[in-house]
């Protein structure tokens, strides 16, 4: 395919790849933690969705809200089980905690729902598209090859796009996100300030679940819903989460998008034997700005913890 149809495909992978990213880094820059289990966090969304979509037949978009509610009851439960006991041991500990969990959780769903790979293959795609919104071709273009766009495509961006806006009111315009920005800046400023911290962690751990659990809903109907669906897409969250500025949620989205398309693209300008090095050219350039600019692109430090 030419690459104006990778670029395409990039954006839509760097969409899904921004929504848990943004959780990914608001744990990060409020909990104070790099959380290696949450992949796991986007693999029971995904399962959940196949399950309200596919067993009970509801549509993708009542699947969807469910996969998000799933995923930040999912994460809470986890938060207050394992990481809000040794939230003052340190950050090696938690780091320590999640990876192992990370490990029991995958295989948890390996036991429970198998080995099996899972398509969407009874749900009615018409169900996602945008109404009033037809599946486009667009040919002829004839430097960059033919491409072509769906209303899928188009959906899995516009849902992205309403999930930034969101996210982003969130923290600009209601008590509940200042007292987070709060929190990542000072938390001990923040403390003697009146604001309830532990709340503060509580609704991260749940918004951060949320968006895990969303971005593995549309990973699954996209292509596929298995049990390592989540940790196949740990190292882009993480690789986005870094280069956009570890702890910027805005630097996050920048990030995921460029780890998106570098993917994609690779695809056309590696050789035919080499289209498996996406993840490696994403890193690459990874590598590559944080050598130009070690606190990524947003200026955002990578602290210590």
């Amino acid at each position: 395919m030419g690459l104006i149809q990778n670029v395409l495909f990039g954006l839509v992978t760097g969409s899904y790849i921004a929504i848990a990213a943004v959780g990914f880094t608001l744990i990060y820059g409020i909990v104070n933690m790099i959380n290696f289990a949450y992949g796991e966090y986007m693999t029971a969304g995904a399962y959940v969705g196949f399950v309200v979509a596919q067993t009970f037949g509801l549509p993708l978009p009542v699947a969807g809200l469910v996969a998000v509610v799933g995923g930040g009851a999912f994460s809470l439960v986890v938060a207050k089980g394992f990481f809000t006991p040794l939230q003052d041991a340190g950050p090696i500990p938690l780091l320590l905690t999640s990876i192992g969990l990370g490990f029991v959780f995958r295989n948890g769903f390996r036991l429970i729902a198998g080995q099996e790979t899972r398509y969407y293959d009874k749900i009615d795609t018409t169900t996602f598209r945008i109404e009033g919104v037809p599946d486009l071709g667009v040919g002829g273009v004839n430097l960059l090859g033919d491409f072509f766009v769906t209303s899928q495509h188009l959906t899995v961006i516009g849902l992205a796009l309403v999930t930034f806006l969101a996210t982003h009111v969130l923290l600009t315009r209601t008590d509940l996100g200042i007292a987070m920005r709060a929190t990542a800046d000072n938390e001990d400023l923040a403390l003697v300030s009146g604001i309830e911290t532990d709340y503060v962690r509580a609704a991260v751990w749940v918004l951060a679940g949320a968006l895990a659990g969303l971005a593995g809903m549309v990973i699954g109907v996209q292509t596929n819903v298995n049990a390592g669906i989540g940790f196949s897409q740990l190292l882009p969250i993480i690789a986005a989460a870094i280069l956009g500025g570890a702890g910027s949620p805005y630097g996050a989205v920048v990030g995921s998008y460029i780890i998106g398309v570098v993917m994609s693209v690779s695809v056309v300008v590696l050789p035919t034997t080499a289209t498996q090095l996406g993840t490696t050219a994403a890193f690459l350039v990874l590598i590559v700005v944080l050598l130009v600019r070690p606190s990524g692109i947003t200026g955002q430090e990578v602290r210590e913890a």
